[in-house]
């Protein structure tokens, strides 16, 4: 079902303005209306609107002040049109440069009534699809940040291996004139921990990738409570080794989403609460219902927590932070980003030095649908 498009109309001669009102109701808009530019101003704020009409000539600021006014304070200001019968040419022109989409002149026989509906739908589109490009260029942005991502952990993260595992080639042909060598013992086994993390590394980019380019996912109902605990089990050797504690509700709500992708966010949000929790870690696993129909869930640890400087490189491709420098490739909690932004939802991170961090998810609650 199409939204209701939600018209402000700001005009002081309330005849005129109810007349036009009424006129538009029939096309099932919905119009409020102000009768003069500060009042509109704050009705606009109270309640976000899809056009603004404006007349020129109000009782305490122009109608170009508030147009102006509207498109300084809103990032994505409505369509806006002007509607006025005391406007020239020059005003048409400072409307258009302050962001006006239209200029209609009202006419004393009401012909600019049946001229007005073709002109509000002209502005809706122009709006959509300015805010499409918006999309876009954001869109664009991120991926062009991803890609350079991409061009370090080639120059970094993989070339640095491999030059580990060139020098240790060559050490290992010296120490095996000894077959008895510990030393050479440790150079495979330091070679077969490298090359363990170049598989990680490339394993989380081909993921990574895979996860940017699929189109379409099948979303359904993802009962969490059951996801969690198979994740735990999964990790149920780290969970030992750690002597962790993870404090589980007895139910969460569930989400809508694809499962698969979901089961990766839960896996690393406990995978580093294991890693990076305290000794030993004690976890706790949440979840609270938004006003707004979504769910956000959470993980908290009892580590040492992060600086503000440090929670400000989360979610960033391939940055590490300083005491997990050694480990990793710094691709999980983006990984974790872009699946839960895929899924129409975000991540969530805070911390206190000292108190442990908390990281979650926000997703559409699936008992709504």
């Amino acid at each position: 079902m199409t939204a209701q498009v939600r018209i402000l109309y700001i005009e002081d001669d309330r005849g005129g303005a109810e007349l036009l009102r009424s006129y538009l109701t029939q096309f099932n808009w919905l119009v409020t209306l102000a009768v003069d530019g500060h009042s509109a101003l704050a009705q606009y704020h109270a309640s976000k609107f899809d056009i603004v009409l404006i007349d020129q000539t109000l009782p305490d600021i122009t109608g170009l002040e508030v147009l102006r006014e509207l498109n300084r304070l809103d990032e994505f200001p409505p369509a806006t049109i002007m509607v006025t019968g005391t406007g020239d040419e020059q005003t048409a022109v400072t409307a258009m440069k302050y962001g006006a989409d239209d200029y209609i002149v009202k006419d004393v026989d009401g012909i600019y009534f049946e001229l007005l509906p073709t002109v509000i739908n002209r502005a809706l589109e122009r709006r959509e699809l300015r805010r499409n490009q918006q999309r876009l260029m954001l869109e664009q942005s991120r991926l062009i940040e991803e890609l350079r991502a991409f061009n370090y952990a080639v120059a970094h993260d993989l070339k640095q291996p491999l030059s580990v595992l060139q020098t240790s080639t060559h050490l290992l042909e010296r120490f095996l004139e000894d077959p008895t060598s510990e030393r050479a013992k440790h150079k495979l086994t330091q070679m077969s921990e490298t090359i363990d993390k170049m598989n990680d590394t490339l394993e989380a980019l081909i993921l990574f990738a895979r996860i940017r380019e699929t189109t379409l996912v099948e979303f359904q109902a993802v009962d969490m409570l059951e996801l969690v605990k198979k994740v735990c089990q999964h990790l149920d050797d780290m969970i030992e080794e750690t002597q962790a504690v993870i404090l589980i509700p007895d139910s969460l709500p569930s989400a809508l989403g694809y499962e698969p992708w979901i089961e990766r966010i839960w896996v690393n949000y406990l995978s580093n609460a294991l890693k990076y929790g305290g000794n030993p870690p004690r976890i706790e696993v949440g979840a609270s219902v938004q006003p707004n129909g979504s769910v956000h869930y959470w993980v908290k640890d009892n580590g040492d927590g992060l600086t503000r400087e440090e929670q400000t490189q989360l979610f960033i491709p391939f940055s590490r932070l300083r005491e997990r420098q050694e480990e990793g490739h710094g691709l999980g909690l983006a990984i974790v980003n872009l699946i839960t932004r895929r899924l129409g939802g975000e991540v969530t991170a805070s911390s206190t030095p000292g108190e442990g961090s908390t990281f979650g998810f926000i997703l559409t609650e699936a008992a709504l649908l």
